[in-house]
């Protein structure tokens, strides 16, 4: 992570710094090299922060994003089997809770918008293939 005009920019925005908010996305929700498969459910989970500002510069901010919160990478570690599954659901419980186009804010932007709508799809599409 770097720092530019005082935000933290991950390494991926940096280095391209061409891509559109989608593609960004993408490659925060998906495993390169190609960006076709989604990574696992933890993994999404846990680095949602990273997709909201300032980390991320092409989202503007909004105090909902405070709202969110951070799942630890090491609780998912301890566990496995039955014990990583509920965790995990109780964890997309959450998730969609925050994300849940009812409970957000009416003022988003359009890039806001965009990106609860992407990581809801991601967190969707992953509990799916992952929770049944």
């Amino acid at each position: 992570w770097k720092e530019s005009h005082g935000a933290r920019v991950s390494p991926h925005a940096q280095r391209d710094s061409a891509l559109t908010l989608p593609e960004v996305l993408e490659r925060w929700s998906r495993q390169p090299p190609e960006f076709k498969t989604l990574h696992s459910l933890q993994h999404i989970l846990v680095t949602v922060p990273q997709t909201f500002p300032p980390t991320n510069t092409m989202v503007e901010p909004h105090e909902y994003f405070a709202k969110w919160k951070e799942f630890d990478k090491e609780a998912f570690s301890d566990e496995s089997g039955d014990e990583l599954k509920e965790l995990l659901k109780r964890a997309v419980r959450k998730a969609k809770f925050f994300l849940h186009p009812d409970k957000l804010p009416k003022d988003l932007t359009e890039n806001q918008t965009l990106l609860f709508k992407t990581i809801w799809n991601a967190i969707q599409d992953q509990e799916a293939a992952t929770l049944g």
